[in-house]
């Protein structure tokens, strides 16, 4: 049996050189996931581990190591830390339910809007950038295409041009044609 759910993907800056990575947001992974491939890139430290991981469809993964306090920083250019398990073989940078409770991370869901990660940044301001939105429906058993990815650039592009929170709450919506994230 095998089973689907609709992710999220957005762009992160990971360890201390800040390369962009794509992740999944997934409230339901019990672990934040790197492949091995990708900590090599950003020459992340890492206590070797040998595990196995075995996913909600059966297949199995190999955990090779486990970075600890790898810098992650935000669209919003918020700097985080999050633990990352390293995963050997052909898997998707995931960030998982721990890192999003640890740093009060939500993700909010509307008709309109569709799957908003949103969270606090760390001078006070709320902010939501949409993951998943209406428009990209469908099923998909790669990494999402068609989805609005959470570019930094275009955020900031986006704040330089004086986009205005809509709601008492100092949620940013992006739900203009001109002011989707791209």
């Amino acid at each position: 049996m095998h089973y689907s759910f609709t992710l999220g993907m957005i762009e992160v800056l990971v360890g201390q050189e800040g390369h962009i990575v794509k992740a999944l947001v997934d409230t339901g992974a019990e672990l934040s996931i790197i492949p091995e491939v990708e900590s090599i890139k950003e020459r992340l430290p890492m206590r070797l581990l040998n595990m196995r991981l075995r996913g909600i469809g059966g297949q199995s993964t190999a955990i090779v190591g486990l970075s600890e306090n790898t810098v992650l920083v935000l669209p919003s250019g918020d700097e985080r830390r999050i633990h990352f398990f390293v995963a050997r073989g052909a898997v998707h940078t995931v960030i998982g339910r721990p890192f999003l409770s640890n740093n009060g991370i939500r993700l909010e869901n509307s008709q309109q809007q569709g799957e908003s990660l949103c969270y606090e940044e760390s001078y006070g301001r709320s902010l939501c950038i949409p993951i998943c939105t209406p428009e990209s429906k469908g099923w998909h058993t790669g990494p999402p295409r068609g989805m609005e990815m959470c570019n930094m650039a275009r955020i900031t592009e986006l704040r330089n041009k004086g986009l205005k929170p809509k709601s008492p709450l100092k949620k940013v919506e992006f739900d203009t044609e001109e002011k989707k994230l791209r």
